[in-house]
């Protein structure tokens, strides 16, 4: 076993306070806009609701007993409970929108990180952060911002007062749900090494090598595929970074490598708001005056790990088709001193911008032990490379960033090393190996070879590729009298999980997906089950049960099937009955409109029940190529004349 003088894991801390955070549409806060500069002023910024900090001086001292932590900011220690119902101030503009501010303060804070176990936007509602002098803002998030889970994140709004503004439309038919309940503070405004070095924008030390410096012009592909991570914990957050990497199916699924001692920085960490920045760089060799915006996806899952290695495979919640990322491709196989005859890494040293750093000399097998202290374990002889770099450096932050080898394949993750600051010089760098974290895990959550070979050809090589063009399904709802169907729930799932709603003209969409996959799209609404059912309905289906006048349609038959039993007669009428004297808040076994793709046909336009009725839903198999007639008909149960409200 060695341990080495300042030998430590590429750790990060956080202290960057220019941070622009993931998917928003921008503009600005109506606050800010001149025409309604009186009647804000009136109003004035809200007092700000304030918590105390912990004792600076204990959270040093804490930090260097517990290194592994690598905390540059802490929770605030009293509960936080922040909603428009219970804080903050209204404002109604003259254009009939409304429009909420509240203030947050920590005290002698260099930073404030939000965190939301709630945030619903809605059509119409549009959610900033920013600074109280204005020089900083974030936003405008929107529903399109929002994720499943309803977490979400700012971060971070520099000094110690944040103000978030909430706009509600005219337009808007719903209120957002919004609820802050946690916010970190920036405390450290030196990080833990190097000393004296402040991490943030333009923080890294001044030997590292921007991407786009000369050193970079061969590696501008690869590039976009790196990405720096905000990781979020129960005790602070820091930074690392990784690599999207490619799969033998050559899908856009988001798999991104990156290292496995980045999640044990902290305490439970919340996989849920980590944060990755993509093209996080200066727009040429010079380090700019001003910060880049880099363009980001808030959270991911975990899909596997493994310590001996150190690797961490995450999954992204997902990819706007917009982005121009890439997945890296590798290389797994088995190890020699001879097989990276030179190679690369690209990183986020410090949470700084894009860096890069070349070894021109091959790679080796670390044939000892390496005992990194603490948390963080000691690792096998031999399941390392050594690298040491000619060009360029790395830094606390740097920690996942994968190396490449001459064929800018990845062939490992960085786990740590020694690094010099005074004299800017490496003295060795260790990269977990890719190939023995292809399969030496004993279960797939410990290794990487079914995450990226899902076709099964276990190929030793991978080459990179850009996305494939993603794909669309898209249709239109109408009820089966022709009227268009706003307001429907849709719902796709299999190789994509998301919900949308049809506009006013019962158009949906389902945008950015992957070809090749499978997917389902299933309508639904189950509200207002009274909507078009009247006792006149009632006389019609009995008419219809009688033999008297029979139904004229299929979908009118199937309308009249209030129980779901493929049968009408007079049980149906009775919980039909039910339902317009308000005995009943819905139909017992079916929704209040059940829906069927557009081309359903039936044999026998009388005996539509015969055979079955088909499943209200429409299947893709190996989608390869936009889809725009995924149309449904929707039926109101119970309405029998065509007199239902199609957008109740």
């Amino acid at each position: 076993m060695v341990k080495f003088y300042r030998f430590f894991p590429a750790l990060g801390l956080l202290l960057a306070l220019r941070v622009t955070a993931q998917v928003s549409e921008g503009g600005l806060p109506p606050s800010f806009l001149p025409e309604n500069a009186t009647i804000f002023a009136a109003a004035g910024i809200p007092e700000p609701l304030s918590w105390s900090g912990l004792s600076l001086k204990q959270l040093l001292a804490d930090d260097v007993t517990n290194f592994e932590q690598s905390r540059f900011a802490v929770p605030v220690r009293d509960v936080v409970d922040v909603s428009p119902e219970n804080a903050g101030q209204w404002l109604t503009l003259p254009n009939g929108d409304r429009v909420w501010r509240c203030a947050v303060r920590v005290p002698d804070a260099l930073g404030l990180l939000l965190l939301f176990d709630r945030l619903v936007l809605s059509p119409g509602c549009r959610l900033f952060a920013y600074s109280p002098d204005r020089s900083f803002v974030v936003g405008a998030y929107t529903e399109k911002s929002c994720l499943p889970t309803g977490e979400f994140l700012i971060g971070i709004v520099p000094g110690h007062t944040a103000v978030l503004e909430l706009v509600v439309e005219a337009r808007s038919r719903q209120m957002a749900q919004l609820h802050l309940n946690r916010i970190d503070y920036v405390y450290d405004p030196a990080g833990l090494w190097p000393e004296g070095a402040p991490e943030n924008f333009g923080g890294s030390l001044a030997c590292n090598i921007n991407v786009n410096c000369p050193l970079g012009q061969n590696w501008q592909t690869e590039k976009r595929g790196v990405a720096r991570i905000l990781m979020v914990f129960s005790n602070g957050a820091g930074w690392c970074s990784g690599s999207l990497v490619a799969n033998t199916a050559g899908t856009a699924e988001p798999y991104f490598l990156t290292a496995h001692h980045c999640q044990i920085i902290g305490s439970n960490p919340n996989f849920g708001v980590w944060r990755f920045d993509f093209g996080y760089e200066a727009p040429g060799c010079p380090n700019p005056s001003t910060e880049p915006q880099p363009i980001s996806v808030l959270g991911c899952q975990r899909i596997a790990f493994r310590e001996e290695t150190d690797f961490m495979l995450l999954k992204l919640n997902g990819l706007p088709q917009n982005y121009t990322v890439y997945f890296n491709g590798w290389n797994r196989t088995p190890a020699t001193n001879n097989l990276v005859q030179n190679s690369t890494f690209i990183h986020h040293p410090s949470g700084d911008i894009q860096k890069i750093s070349r070894d021109n000399d091959p790679a080796t097998i670390f044939p000892q032990s390496i005992n990194w202290g603490g948390a963080f374990g000691v690792s096998p002889p031999n399941s390392h490379w050594l690298v040491i770099p000619d060009q360029g450096i790395y830094q606390p932050g740097s920690s996942g960033c994968v190396l490449f080898d001459q064929n800018k394949r990845i062939v490992g993750q960085l786990h740590g090393g020694n690094l010099d600051p005074n004299t800017c010089t490496v003295s060795g760098s260790w990269f977990g190996r890719f190939d023995l974290s292809w399969d030496q895990g004993s279960t797939p959550s410990a290794r990487l070879r079914e995450w990226l070979d899902p076709v099964g050809t276990n190929p030793l090589t991978q080459n990179g590729y850009a996305p494939p063009t993603q794909r669309s399904i898209s249709g239109v709802i109408r009820t089966h009298w022709g009227t268009p169907m706003p307001n429907v729930t849709v719902q796709i799932s299999g190789g994509a999980s998301a919900t949308t709603r049809t506009d006013a003209a019962g158009r949906y969409t389902f945008n950015n997906l992957t070809p090749g996959l499978n997917y389902i799209v299933t309508p639904s609404r189950d509200t207002n089950p009274v909507n078009g059912v009247t006792t006149f309905d009632l006389s019609i289906a009995n008419k219809h049960i009688l033999g008297l006048e029979p139904l004229d349609s299929p979908w009118k038959i199937i309308a009249a099937d209030a129980n779901g039993s493929n049968t009408v007669t007079t049980l149906d009428l009775l919980d039909t009955r039910k339902i317009i004297l308000a005995l009943s808040t819905d139909f017992p076994v079916v929704p209040s409109w059940r829906f069927f793709p557009a081309t359903t046909s039936f044999a026998n336009p009388t005996q539509p029940f015969t055979g079955g009725l088909p499943a209200g839903l429409l299947q893709f198999s190996n989608l390869q190529q936009n889809v725009t007639d995924a149309d449904f008909i929707g039926v109101k149960v119970g309405d029998v004349n065509n007199n239902a409200n199609p957008g109740g």
